[in-house]
C-alpha cells in the first residue's frame, strides 16, 4: 500500500507512478512486480518491504512526452533551403495474387478472405497471422490493470478483517474476566491455607481464635 503516513516516500510513489490527477487513498496499492530485489527483505521467512523502497520497474512511458518535446523546442529563425528535386516516382508494385477462397461451412461466419487485409495474411500459406505487437500495445498488456473492481475488492476484505479483528478482541476481553476470577478464587485458597497453618500451631493451648468470616470462637473445657 502507499505510505500515507510518509508523505515525502508518498510524493516518490506518486511520481513513480505518472499518473495525472491521481491522489492515493487507504486501498490504493502497488504489485511487488514494479519493485527490484534489493527493496525486499527477509524476516522470520517473510518477505517484507524496506521502509525507503520506491517502485522503479514500469513498462509504459507518459504519452505526450514526444509532442512536448518537440513543441518546447525555438523555431529556427532562418529560412529552411531550398528542397531538391523529387526523384521520379518508382514503378508500382505487381498486383498481390489472390488469397484462396476457403469453403464456407454452416458454423463458419460469412466473409472472404479477400476482404481482410493483407498485412494479417501470410501469401504462402494463406493464413490469418496475428497482429504485430507495437511498443504501446506491449507496454499495455504488460502493465498492470488497475481497475475499480480490485479497489471493491480490496475494501470487501479489509472489512472481513476488521470484523475478524473485533470478535477476536471480545474473546480477548472474555479470556481476562475468566482470569481474574481464577486469581480472587487462588487468593481465597491462599488465605484459607494459611489460616490452617496457624490453627495447627493454636492447637496445644485449649482454645483456637478464628476469624469472623470463617467460625465462632469455642471455648474447650479443661
Amino acid at each position: 500500500r502507499f505510505p500515507l503516513t510518509r508523505p515525502d516516500l508518498c510524493k516518490k510513489w506518486e511520481a513513480a507512478v505518472k499518473r495525472k490527477n491521481f491522489k492515493p487513498t487507504k486501498y490504493s496499492s502497488i504489485c511487488s512486480e514494479h519493485f527490484t530485489p534489493d527493496c525486499f527483505k527477509r524476516e522470520c521467512n517473510n518477505k517484507l518491504l524496506k521502509e525507503n523502497a520506491v517502485p522503479t520497474i514500469f513498462c509504459y512511458t507518459e504519452p505526450g512526452e514526444k509532442s512536448e518535446e518537440f513543441a518546447e523546442q525555438p523555431e529556427d529563425p532562418l529560412p529552411p533551403p531550398p528542397l531538391p528535386p523529387p526523384p521520379p516516382p518508382p514503378p508500382p508494385p505487381p498486383p498481390p495474387a489472390a488469397a484462396p477462397v476457403l469453403p464456407q461451412s454452416p458454423s463458419t461466419p460469412s466473409f472472404h478472405l479477400s476482404q481482410i487485409d493483407a498485412r494479417f495474411v501470410d501469401p504462402s500459406i494463406g493464413l490469418l497471422m496475428p497482429p504485430l505487437q507495437t511498443p504501446s500495445n506491449i507496454a499495455v498488456f504488460c502493465d498492470h490493470n488497475y481497475t475499480v473492481e480490485d479497489t471493491v475488492h480490496q475494501r470487501k476484505r479489509i472489512q472481513q478483517l476488521e470484523e475478524q479483528v473485533e470478535k477476536l478482541r471480545k474473546k480477548l476481553k472474555t479470556a481476562q474476566q475468566r482470569c481474574r476470577r481464577q486469581e480472587r478464587q487462588i487468593e481465597k485458597l491462599r488465605e484459607i491455607v494459611q489460616f490452617q497453618k496457624e490453627k495447627d500451631i493454636l492447637a496445644g493451648k485449649g482454645y483456637v481464635i478464628l476469624p469472623n468470616d470463617y467460625f465462632e470462637v469455642v471455648e474447650v473445657p479443661a
